[in-house]
């Protein structure tokens, strides 16, 4: 065996003489998903990794036009649910979050198939809620 086939073979764990999958037994179809569930992954992913969770924030993403150039462009939808401390200050820090969110968009390939229109924030149901956190 040459040494790449055996460098491959060690890659992925695999013992030498142990065979490997037939081609037919290989499925590379990507499953179905949305540009719209793409975006909505990406930036709950940015959300958590600032220490937000699905009960503090909820996000949407939708389609809201077509840009000059033809593609689509997705918005995304901010809905707190619940505010507390560490959503007030999420609020302090969006221009750090959208920098993020931005830079992730651009390390991916949506943004060769879409545009993106930004973050859109939801008024809180109950401001007294609000006002009470804040202070």
């Amino acid at each position: 065996m040459n040494e790449l086939t055996q460098g491959v073979i060690k890659r992925l764990g695999l013992r030498q003489g142990e065979p490997m999958q037939k081609e037919e037994d290989i499925d590379s179809e990507m499953g179905p998903s949305s540009i719209s569930e793409d975006y909505q992954e990406l930036i709950e992913e940015c959300f958590r990794m600032m220490g937000l969770s699905s009960e503090q924030v909820r996000i949407g993403v939708r389609s809201v036009g077509i840009s000059p150039s033809g593609m689509e462009v997705y918005a995304a939808f901010v809905k707190v649910m619940r505010w507390d401390a560490p959503v007030v200050r999420m609020l302090s820090r969006m221009p750090l979050i959208e920098k993020r969110i931005d830079r992730r968009m651009r390390q991916s390939t949506l943004l060769r198939y879409s545009s993106f229109g930004g973050l859109w924030f939801r008024s809180p149901p109950d401001l007294d809620e609000f006002a009470a956190t804040m202070h």
